[in-house]
């Protein structure tokens, strides 16, 4: 069986010969930008200027500390069920949200993508006491919002609220509405609409968390097409973005004119989701990244081998294999058959058969094959991948930086002369990789 040839440029191969030990070498050229003294000019270069080319968000504006202490301790009673991260964000975002309501004078949040309701709760029943209307376009995510809505109101009225001197009163209730709207480019007026229906003299903003792909740019389409104040947006994603589309049609990438005419393509995309600042501070999960790219990688060049597809061939679109997948792959392998191979070798094999049978392909290599092709490149192929997939995602955050730049002209395009755009990193990047918030203020 031939070799595994990874392309790269001139010198840059030469990374994985320093990359024997990957969880030093890799996680730190990743996180720091730290690179073997030995490594050649070209990648060392390459390095700094990605490096060098990103923005630096400058973190969000200071909050008054009092102000900040008391929105902590009135989270309490929304922030049940929420995960660590999703606490947060939503502590964090909430506070900005409302502040830029009050900056703008709004009496009306549109809270698209609103899942389950996390953020508009917040909003709509805190000290901040916004009027609410939350958007999904899911009617399953509408009644779980729904239901936690009816938990949160029981808390708020309950004896550990009222001695905490929280004052409950039925205006409250009314100030939270939820709605199911499917949202998207075509149709992103429609949240002009549904703001006037709910308020119709109201001064309205809109505001985003995690909206995907997308959905971002529609949330940010409606606000250049209506008479929104204000939007406050933390968009994720990207590999959702569209760039292609029929004539005529609206693409969620480039936004602004003057990015127009640019093009990057789902690969590009895809490596500005990559969140290369936390890979160090994650050793065990991004060597775990690693390894499931090398097994996919070894998948394609054994399909290629044993001409199951053309070299030139798309590569399969695995995507995640679950541990149930794997775990039903194993039971179907004969003890015998990887009784003397190690577990790495074992692993392969398993996965192999876990990802043809998700991918419904009708050919199944022995164990025996897999295994063999695993002990032909082994360790060596795994430092190739894992040095290779590195010195792409270093882009990834320069790659963001693009679509952030687009939307951020865009919002100015549309904004009035009094205006205002900002975008910066609202959240810890390590723990919310996609920390970016766009905020456009017409007045």
């Amino acid at each position: 069986m031939a070799a595994v040839e990874i392309q790269l440029p001139e010198g840059f191969a030469t990374v994985a010969e320093y990359a024997a030990e990957i969880k030093h070498v890799l996680l730190s050229l990743a996180s720091t930008g730290q690179l073997d003294q030995r490594a050649p000019e070209s990648l060392h270069s390459y390095v700094r200027a990605m490096f060098h080319l990103r923005l630096n968000y400058h973190g969000s504006p200071p909050t008054d500390q009092i102000e900040k202490e008391n929105h902590q301790q009135e989270l309490w009673y929304f922030l049940d069920s929420m995960s660590p991260k999703k606490k947060i964000e939503v502590a964090e975002l909430s506070q900005l949200v409302a502040n830029v309501a009050s900056e703008s004078k709004c009496s009306l949040v549109v809270d698209v993508g609103a899942g389950q309701g996390y953020l508009s709760r917040v909003l709509a029943y805190s000290s901040t006491g916004l009027p609410v209307l939350a958007v999904d376009s899911s009617p399953k995510q509408q009644r779980g919002a729904e239901s936690m809505q009816r938990r949160t109101i029981k808390r708020l009225q309950g004896p550990r609220a009222a001695a905490n001197g929280f004052k409950w009163d039925s205006e409250r209730a009314a100030r939270l509405e939820h709605t199911v709207m499917h949202v998207s480019l075509d149709n992103a007026s429609q949240l002009a609409e549904a703001a006037h229906a709910t308020a119709p003299d109201a001064r309205w903003m809109m505001c985003g968390l995690h909206a995907c792909g997308d959905l971002s740019s529609a949330v940010l389409k409606a606000f250049a097409e209506s008479d929104a104040t204000a939007v406050v947006l933390v968009p994720c994603c990207y590999n959702h973005i569209s760039e292609t589309s029929q004539e005529g049609s609206v693409v969620g990438f480039p936004l602004s004119l003057g990015m127009h005419g640019t093009w990057l393509g789902q690969n590009a995309l895809k490596t500005a989701c990559q969140a290369t600042s936390r890979w160090d501070a994650s050793p065990e999960a991004t060597l775990a990244a690693f390894r499931r790219n090398y097994f996919r990688s070894l998948l394609h060049f054994l399909m290629v081998a044993q001409n199951q597809i053309a070299s030139d061939g798309v590569a399969p679109a695995v995507g995640k294999v679950t541990n149930t997948e794997l775990q039903a792959a194993l039971a179907e392998i004969p003890a015998a058959a990887i009784a003397h191979s190690s577990a790495d070798e074992q692993d392969f094999a398993v996965y192999v058969l876990a990802a043809l049978t998700k991918l419904d392909h009708a050919w199944r290599p022995t164990a025996e094959q897999c295994i063999a092709c695993y002990r032909e490149h082994g360790g060596a192929g795994l430092r190739q991948i894992a040095a290779a997939w590195t010195l792409k995602s270093l882009a990834g955050p320069l790659i963001e930086c693009m679509v952030v730049v687009d939307r951020a002209l865009y919002l100015a395009e549309h904004c009035t002369a009094a205006g205002r755009v900002r975008a910066f990193a609202l959240f810890d990047p390590v723990t919310s990789p996609r920390n970016v918030v766009l905020v456009a203020q017409r007045t």
